[in-house]
Formats: C-alpha cells, structure tokens, sequence
C-alpha cells in the first residue's frame, strides 16, 4: 500500500519495498532526485526531455536482463 502526507513544505511517500533489491530502491530514489532538480532547473522543455530520455536509456541498458532482452 502507498502511503502519502503532504504539507506545504514537504510530501512523504511511503512505498513497499517487497521484492526490490537495495540497488533498485537507491535508482528509484536517484530518479525522483534528478526529476525533483530537473523540476527546479532553468532547462529548456526540450532539453528536459533530452535528459529524461538519456537516463531511460541508461536504464534501460542497466536492466534489461531482467525483462530478457
């Protein structure tokens, strides 16, 4: 279950980590970092998006073992 508690200076999301790795769980919280900076940034829409894709790309190629590509 998803547990979220938001104020006006913060939210807090709870997730569950049952069947995640400690690897998987250090991406996830890398990729809500970068969107959070990405978010604050001066970046143009296009260039967001250019880093957007990059890091799929990157994991995409990370993982895609696990999907048996």
């Amino acid at each position: 279950m998803i547990e979220i508690r938001a104020d006006q200076a913060s939210v807090q999301i709870t997730l569950p980590t049952t069947g995640m790795s400690n690897e998987e769980v250090n991406d996830f919280v890398t990729w809500l970092r970068v969107e959070a900076v990405a978010r604050r940034s001066k970046l143009s829409p296009a260039a967001a998006w250019q880093l957007s894709e990059d890091l799929k790309a990157g994991w995409w190629e990370r993982n895609k073992q696990r999907f048996g590509e």
